[in-house]
């Protein structure tokens, strides 16, 4: 079974995909989401291509979607279009695959450009829908087959996500379900390339929650792919979520983030937010050490994933520096990938 995490296209994200080992990698499609903020389009899709082209590994194909970024216009530089087909250029220069992320309601512009780059990279497409909005079958029907047309593109080379968005709750799920299953039997219906069931369900900030002790959080997003997966006698569809991030990126940079680690288990996530104590961010050490010592340490330990080594390495202290809130979601997303992937060879379930 794949995997299709929906990944912000920062650096921490994109470090954890070229770290990843073997198995992993040819078990995931990842989705990248180009996070503007306030930032200017042309410096975001600079430092987007800068990390692209350091970090992924060969061969591997991405999905990149850039949003309503069509409306910001041509970019300018080197490359030449709107975002997605900068993007698409500056990949292919790399030889990089690229997959472009479309959806049915996208200006008519927008569509063109991604039918202009799925045939520069031969990969298809990716269909995002967003069921927050789901109009039912007949209505979604007549807007998808309209945005297939213009894209230039048959179901059986568009991969298709099914976007719940962000759940956090029994109600949050139960209210998801008989919506994600309906959009779930309307899209069995056409030969997609594959189908995907994806949400988020990690929280916006972790400031709040207690320091120094572990903090459980569900993993709500496990939970709403468990019940459609159970309620139809069909192939379930593919496991998407948005990692170990909110699914909303926040529109701008806050202050310094206090030291803290997001660990993914089976069922939950566990949260460790260290107390100001040392100088500098050195109390990502003492976390680190916390969480190794803890059951929810695996088995395997350090050899999980290099996210798993690095967290190791911090708790022992064999790092200069505990790094950055950018290595803390690098080492922390790529334990998820690792253990997400893990679970769906073994069980056939996140």
């Amino acid at each position: 079974m794949a995997y299709v995490p929906i990944l912000k296209g920062k650096l921490g994200e994109f470090l954890a995909l070229g770290e990843m080992a073997p198995d992993v990698r040819r078990q995931v499609l990842p989705v990248l989401e180009v996070v503007v903020g306030d930032s200017r389009v042309r410096d975001v899709l600079e430092t987007f291509r800068e990390h692209a082209w350091r970090q992924l590994p060969t061969g591997l194909s991405v999905a990149v979607d850039c949003g309503a970024l069509w409306e910001s216009g041509p970019v300018g530089g080197v490359w030449t279009g709107h975002s997605l087909n900068w993007l698409s250029e500056a990949f292919g220069a790399w030889l990089l695959p690229l997959i472009p992320v479309f959806r049915p309601g996208d200006p008519p512009g927008s569509l063109l450009e991604v039918r202009g780059v799925q045939r520069a990279h031969g990969q298809g497409a990716l269909l995002r829908l967003d069921m927050r909005s789901w109009a039912g079958a007949p209505g979604t029907e007549r807007s998808v087959r309209a945005a297939l047309k213009r894209v230039r593109l048959p179901p059986e080379e568009v991969d298709l996500v099914l976007d719940a968005g962000f759940v956090s709750g029994d109600t949050a799920v139960t209210n998801a379900l008989p919506v994600m299953l309906n959009a779930l039997n309307w899209a069995r219906t056409a030969p997609w390339r594959s189908i995907t069931a994806a949400s988020g369900a990690f929280r916006r900030s972790v400031a709040d929650l207690s320091r120094e002790h572990p903090n459980l959080l569900h993993r709500w997003d496990a939970s709403l792919w468990r019940k459609i997966a159970g309620s139809t006698d069909d192939r379930p569809p593919e496991f998407g979520d948005y990692g170990v991030s909110h699914p909303v990126a926040p529109r701008r940079a806050g202050r310094a983030t206090i030291p803290h680690l997001r660990y993914t288990l089976p069922d939950d996530w566990v949260v460790y937010v260290a107390d100001r104590q040392a100088s500098g961010n050195d109390d990502f050490f003492r976390i680190s050490r916390a969480l190794v010592r803890s059951d929810d340490w695996p088995d395997r330990g350090a050899s999980m994933s290099w996210g798993d080594a690095q967290i190791a390495l911090c708790a022992w202290q064999q790092r200069p520096k505990a790094g950055t809130a950018t290595h803390w979601r690098a080492w922390a997303t790529s334990h998820h990938l690792a253990a997400v992937t893990e679970s769906l060879r073994a069980f056939g379930r996140p």
